[in-house]
């Protein structure tokens, strides 16, 4: 019997079926086999043997980053990596930063570190009162931030603040966020200010927050020390402030290592506040939030003074006498720290409200009021300066003003030796300088040509006066009915 042919066509059309089948089950089991391999791997302990910083870089696409990972062992394979991001939809999503990978991570954990954007960061901290020079010096000095300072901020235009950062960050970014954080804190405070607010503009604002910042580092200080600016400014007080003495010679570029001097009070600069009047013509560094809110609102006291307490903050007066108690207070703490060196200067108790220089040394003026500019022993004990020594005309005992001698060629007067220096040709008893009055109209000439030395004896001197006085032949000393002239012996004939 003859099998009909259509049987065998079924047979070969079954067998191709199973052969199908059979190769589509290989391939799924060779897919899932892969897959669970892929799976393992990409979820197993990855190839580091210690935590490691890597950085991915910026641009390089999912095939690049993939393969400088496993570069750089911190993935076992950058075609499974590629893979499992194009699978799970993070391919778009890495973020390009510098991170810390643990020991044995898994790619799976290091795909999730990357799309977190969790990367490495750093800080750089510009304290408050910092000038502009040392805030830029930091940055210069930074070793992760990139690129040179092109920006100038001026004094004070900068916010002092922690900045965070990554690497690869420019030095000028961070400079314009900090000029942005100034000007939102300025934007932020000014509209807040109350109407009798001592400053009338931003810059005023800026100015005087920044020798706030630099006065005290306490900060429920800052309201009362700008209470004793505003009310200095209010009366037409200089502000007499230690750190403006120091930007003057600095222009905040160094610090000032050593102690500040009289000469350096006396130096005029446009900074010195002991020599101006009113607000320096910029900030002396960059002041932070609670310093700008306290100068555009001080506190509301009646305090003109204050110095250092010895404990980290200061002493406030209303007052005059109130200041000299607490500068007395403030000395004897200085002289025990010091051991003797020169005293550091303070607020000047005896302030210059008037025009004339508080500064230059002037004589002193008998019978000066408390509080006088020129009262020279206020002076000295407020900012070190020694007291003058009073050398003014003084007047007779009957009320006149006497006469003064004229010098002779002979025995020409000394001049009183001036302060912190000494004669050379002095003797080693301390002369008493006697101040000389000025001549007045009267005949004491005459009298004077009248009297002989021969047959005139010389007048008598009180002996506390002998003791006191360098008398000398031809000069005039005052006596209990006036003055009396001392003559000069003739030279005796052989």
């Amino acid at each position: 019997m003859v099998v009909p042919p259509r049987r065998r066509r079924r047979s070969a059309l079954r067998r191709v079926v199973y052969s199908l089948i059979l190769l589509a089950g290989c391939a799924a089991l060779t897919v899932f086999g892969t897959s669970l391999y892929g799976y393992v791997k990409f979820t197993g302990p990855g190839p580091l043997a210690e935590d490691k910083v890597f950085t991915v870089e910026r641009g390089g696409g999912l095939l690049g980053i993939a393969a400088e990972l496993e570069k750089a062992n911190v993935i076992s394979s950058a075609n499974i990596f590629a893979a499992a991001a194009k699978v799970t939809g993070t391919a778009g999503r890495l973020k390009p930063g510098e991170y810390q990978f643990r020991q044995a991570m898994s790619m799976q954990d290091v795909m999730n570190l990357i799309v977190s954007g969790k990367f490495i960061t750093y800080k750089v901290t510009i304290p408050e009162g910092w000038t502009t020079a040392q805030a830029l010096d930091r940055l210069r000095e930074n070793e992760v931030l990139t690129g040179d300072i092109t920006l100038t901020p001026a004094e004070g235009q900068i916010m002092p603040d922690t900045y965070v950062f990554q690497r690869g960050e420019t030095r000028n970014n961070v400079v314009k966020g900090m000029m942005t954080a100034s000007q939102r804190m300025m934007d932020d405070l000014w509209p807040q200010r109350p109407e009798d607010s001592p400053v009338k503009t931003p810059a005023e604002a800026i100015i005087l927050a920044s020798i706030i910042e630099k006065e005290t580092g306490v900060p429920q200080e800052r309201p009362r020390v700008a209470s004793v600016f505003a009310n200095r400014l209010r009366q037409g007080m200089r502000l007499q402030s230690d750190p403006t003495i120091i930007y003057g010679i600095t222009e905040g570029k160094t610090k000032l290592d050593r102690p500040l001097t009289k000469a350096d009070i006396a130096q005029a600069t446009p900074y010195n506040t002991y020599r101006i009047n009113g607000l320096p013509p910029g900030p002396i560094a960059n002041p932070g939030r609670d310093a700008l809110a306290a100068a555009l609102a001080p506190a509301k006291t009646n305090d003109l003074y204050f110095v250092a307490d010895g404990s980290g903050g200061h002493a406030f007066a209303a007052t005059l006498a109130e200041h000299r108690v607490n500068v007395k207070k403030w000395r004897e703490i200085e002289k025990n720290r010091n051991q003797g060196g020169e005293e550091a200067p303070v607020m000047d108790e005896a302030d210059a409200a008037a025009g004339s220089d508080a500064l230059v040394t002037q004589p002193a003026q008998p019978a000066l009021e408390a509080g006088s500019a020129t009262a020279s022993g206020q002076q000295a004990s407020a900012t070190g300066l020694p007291a003058v020594e009073d050398t003014t005309t003084q007047p007779a005992a009957d009320g006149t003003t006497a006469p003064e001698p004229e010098a002779e060629a002979e025995t020409p007067a000394a001049e009183p030796p001036q302060a912190g220096t000494q004669d050379a040709g002095s003797s080693a008893e301390p002369q008493v300088a006697v101040p000389l009055p000025r001549p007045r109209p009267d005949n004491l000439t005459a009298k004077v040509a009248a009297m002989q030395p021969d047959d005139t004896p010389a007048p008598a001197v009180q002996p506390e006066a002998t003791l006191a006085l360098d008398v000398k032949p031809g000069s005039v000393i005052k006596g209990a009915k006036g003055l009396i002239p001392i003559p000069v012996p003739k030279p005796r004939a052989p």
